[in-house]
């Protein structure tokens, strides 16, 4: 029964395509009438009004009339495909998987099997794949769209969507709709109601409603929509429905919340509640704890190893014992406030075979929280594990996005946290500012982040594409105004040359100098003092702890082992103390966080906030400048 109806729509769709009427250009000639068009082409004046209203309106010399005439909707005699194909779907079959692997159209696979239209697609379906002639198709738009008419037609083309007719007149597919409410499938030869985009246009005022319109780009992916905007593909599809349906095309115009970055009031820049976590202890309960971490110990006690040399080559288990020595300490001190703590420490083995026997073979719901492991990998398969039993699981250290389930915390700001810190900063000072956008190609996405941010910007562009020069800097600076320059680079050539120069050019222009990712070239290759002169200001995840009076963690580190401690020991301090004291304020670790506030402690801030989809993150960002005398000032 299901054929024959498939079979009677398929004959009736068909026979509508072979009565649709079809159209041709005309352009006016001196002396011309609309009279002499209509007698010319066998239509009737009536019908040349119709599809052009503007041409009752004066002068219609030179202009571009669009001409009804024919039979099918091409312009040609017969259909442009040239056989079908069988198709069986597969299972997790869509649309546009198929369709992209047949290099055809949603559309054009709805058409010829209209079934599609009411039904759902269904695994084990036989449907027909059109196969066509590859026919060039004339444009008959071209002309059309170079009139000077504020209204326009547009005929439609074969394998046109909505997305990209709206695209060529400047037109959102709301705008496209709203001028064609009777316009349903698109269909060859249809004519729609179109704006001229040459036309002036009346300015409106546009509604805050919380969302951006996109455009997107050639060769842009879902991967770097979802970085770009920190949303997630299910999210994106949910709030433009078209996506589902038509897939990811360059030149769609797309429906985006807009950003945490994007809103001037979502990070307040100057004084932080920060909140001592000492004063609400409550909960005096043993404080069960495990830590996992890559310290390769059957690799250490090998004989044939020099104990020595293998710390000195081994980097991984230098960073292990030296955050081992940070949670230690962090343990003793916490146990000196009266709260017992037990814990376990876990060799990672840096395998996930290894994490997987782990975790069968100890029992982790006899603990309240997990630190680790090291890599992001690792990390979302123990969250995974431990999720059901409400588990928290934290990373050490890690900063990019981490896709992990509900109990997953993430104790280091992301950089995208990053930005948003030193771009919310700019923009509550940037009047009277020229601001200068500088970036490599890595970092594109951030440059297209802060152009949409800061509109009167000036991207800086290298007239030399291997490396920057001085005048690509001077032709942007401006000497009535302060230069702020944001340079989002980890490559060596352009951070050395960017600050070497704007260093040259500082007596004679106000400069200073911006980053949220401050690499390793700015440490080991780029004079303090240029950064200084620079009043070089960027997002850190840590503050430096060279502060009177000395913390007396760092007293005790130095009294203990002889040495200061690395930034690696002060973390596995800081993540692991802020976790106790958390536990030990409330029944558990994500009940304390409804407290309001940030904590801090040698080096590093948190204040944990729930993702949308996922677990935690911290966005408790240090905003540091240069001084004149090369010491650094916290901002925020």
């Amino acid at each position: 029964m299901k054929k024959i109806l498939v079979f009677l729509v398929v004959v009736n769709f068909f026979s509508t395509i072979v009565l649709a009427q079809n159209y041709k250009t005309h352009r006016v000639q001196q002396g011309e009438t609309i009279a002499e068009i209509a007698k010319k082409y066998e239509v009737t004046e009536a019908a040349i009004y119709k599809l052009n209203p503007d041409a009752k309106n004066g002068n219609i010399l030179a202009t571009v009339l669009v001409i009804p005439y024919g039979e099918t909707p091409d312009g040609v005699s017969g259909s442009n495909v040239l056989r079908f194909k069988e198709y069986e779907v597969e299972a997790k079959g869509t649309l546009y998987s198929i369709a992209k692997d047949n290099n055809i159209s949603v559309e054009d696979l709805k058409k010829y099997n209209p079934y599609l239209y009411e039904e759902e697609l269904g695994n084990g379906d036989r449907i027909r794949i059109p196969i066509f002639n590859k026919k060039e198709v004339v444009n008959f738009n071209e002309s059309v769209q170079n009139s000077t008419f504020k209204n326009l037609k547009h005929i439609v083309l074969p394998k046109e969507g909505k997305y990209r007719i709206a695209k060529q007149y400047g037109m959102s597919v709301e705008e496209l709709e709203a001028l064609n409410p009777e316009m349903g499938t698109l269909k060859p030869g249809q004519v729609l109601n179109v704006k001229n985009p040459k036309a002036k246009k009346e300015k409106k005022e546009e509604k805050n409603d919380g969302f951006l319109t996109y455009e997107v780009k050639p060769k842009e992916t879902f991967y770097s929509l979802t970085r770009q905007f920190q949303i997630s593909k299910d999210s994106l599809e949910q709030i433009n429905p078209q996506l589902a349906k038509e897939g990811l095309e360059a030149g769609m115009t797309l429906k985006i919340p807009k950003p945490d970055y994007m809103e001037s009031d979502t990070l307040k820049v100057g004084k932080t509640s920060i909140i001592q976590l000492e004063n609400y202890i409550t909960n005096t309960s043993e404080k069960r704890i495990a830590i996992m971490l890559p310290f390769n110990l059957h690799e250490f006690k090998k004989d044939s190893v020099n104990k020595k040399e293998q710390i000195k080559s081994d980097r991984i288990l230098r960073i292990s014992l030296d955050f081992y020595s940070g949670v230690v300490a962090a343990i003793d001190s916490v146990e000196h406030l009266g709260i017992p703590v037990k814990a376990k420490f876990f060799d990672t083995q840096q395998s996930k075979n290894h994490i997987e026997s782990l975790l069968t073979e100890e029992n982790f719901q006899n603990y309240h929280a997990v630190i680790g492991p090291l890599l992001s990998s690792n990390l979302e398969a123990v969250s995974k594990k431990l999720n059901p039993f409400k588990i928290p699981v934290l990373s050490p250290l890690t900063n990019g996005e981490l896709e992990g389930e509900e109990n997953l915390f993430q104790t280091r700001p992301s950089s995208i946290v990053m930005e948003k810190a030193l771009v919310t900063y700019i923009d509550s000072l940037k009047e009277g500012k020229n601001i200068l956008i500088l970036t490599d190609q890595k970092h594109t996405y951030l440059r297209n982040k802060l152009s949409y941010r800061f509109p009167e910007a000036k991207v800086i562009q290298q007239k030399n594409k291997e490396y920057l020069q001085r005048e690509d800097l001077i032709n942007n600076l401006s000497k009535e105004q302060e230069n702020w320059i944001v340079l989002e680079s980890d490559e060596l050539g352009l951070i050395s040359n960017a600050t070497s120069y704007l260093n040259s050019l500082v007596d004679e222009y106000d400069i200073r100098l911006f980053t949220s990712n401050k690499s390793e070239p700015y440490d080991d290759e780029v004079s303090n003092q240029y950064l200084s002169n620079l009043k070089f200001t960027y997002a850190s995840i840590a503050a430096e702890y060279s502060k009177e009076p000395i913390d007396s963690f760092v007293k005790n580190y130095v009294a203990n082992y002889g040495i200061t401690p690395s930034k690696y020991a002060v973390r596995g301090f800081d993540i692991t103390y802020d976790l106790l004291l958390r536990m030990a304020t409330s029944e558990n670790l994500i009940e304390s966080i409804e407290r309001e506030g940030t904590t801090e402690y040698v080096e590093n801030r948190f204040n944990y906030h729930k993702k949308m989809i996922g677990g935690y993150f911290n966005d408790a960002v240090f905003l540091i400048q240069y001084e004149k005398n090369l010491e650094l000032k916290v901002l925020n």
